[in-house]
């Protein structure tokens, strides 16, 4: 295991080895963008709405302050990497990536991989420059993805199955309708399934509760609310669909780390 942080802190390189099953613990949401790559294995990456089925040689591209989590898919020991790194490493790429999926062309995999296991290598000595060649790898790895990924939308080919698909369906109409009641029970009546297939396969292929899965949406929704407007606490807990101003500073202090409060302030500054 290696994890890595440079002197700006501006980029975190994560790289395990890991052996049997694995699925990550807890909500997972961050401020900086993360670039996942799988050396080997196989694994399901749920991103926002959507799950996405990882293999051996692909990346994985999340946007800043979007919900993600891996799964396992029964097929055991992997091999990844996650770099994490803010919008200073972005300045003059002609475009950012988006959420979803990327499989380099093959002549190009053999390129990316290496820089990868450059960018690992640099992180192990103290040699002179270091953060500056880090950076440079990076920024090359970046342009490398996010190439390939204007070039072919790939989402619907790396769903894993018509049940994921469903899944990610209704966690889009969650995300679209969090101010709403959004009850298992009438969630599941409106897509034609009982709510304990809802229960049963929405944890199975997103890894989150169902209900869990709401009251995050509606947090991140909050979080985005804090962030990008001024309206009084009140309005933000009714907008995000907790309404109970007392439940809604609870539910926000439990899942954020901070009182809404202290969350728009940090932001502010």
């Amino acid at each position: 295991m290696i994890i890595f942080y440079n002197d700006a802190n501006t980029i975190k390189i994560d790289y395990r080895i890991r052996s049997g099953s694995f699925t990550m613990e807890g909500h997972h949401a961050h401020d900086s963008y993360e670039l996942y790559y799988l050396f080997s294995g196989e694994r399901d990456f749920f991103i926002r709405d959507r799950t996405y089925r990882v293999r051996q040689g692909s990346f994985a591209f999340v946007e800043k302050e979007e919900l993600h989590r891996t799964i396992d898919t029964g097929t055991s020991n992997h091999e990844r990497i996650v770099i994490n790194f803010t919008d200073a490493l972005l300045f003059g790429l002609p475009r950012c990536g988006h959420n979803g999926v990327i499989t380099l062309p093959p002549q190009e995999q053999f390129k990316g991989e290496a820089i990868l296991r450059e960018l690992v290598a640099e992180t192990q000595g103290d040699a002179e420059g270091r953060d500056v060649m880090l950076e440079a790898l990076l920024r090359q790895l970046l342009l490398l993805v996010f190439r390939a990924q204007t070039k072919s939308s790939q989402q619907q080919e790396h769903q894993p199955s018509a049940v994921h698909r469903m899944m990610s369906e209704i966690a889009s109409y969650i995300s679209a309708n969090c101010e709403d009641s959004l009850l298992l029970k009438d969630v599941a009546e409106r897509f034609f399934i009982s709510p304990y297939y809802l229960s049963r396969k929405f944890k199975q292929c997103t890894g989150f509760g169902f209900a869990e899965y709401v009251q995050l949406v509606r947090i991140r929704e909050a979080q985005r609310l804090l962030r990008e407007t001024n309206l009084a606490m009140l309005e933000v807990a009714d907008r995000c669909g907790i309404g109970a101003l007392a439940h809604f500073h609870k539910l926000f202090k439990r899942i954020s780390g901070c009182s809404p409060l202290q969350y728009r302030k940090r932001y502010r500054a």
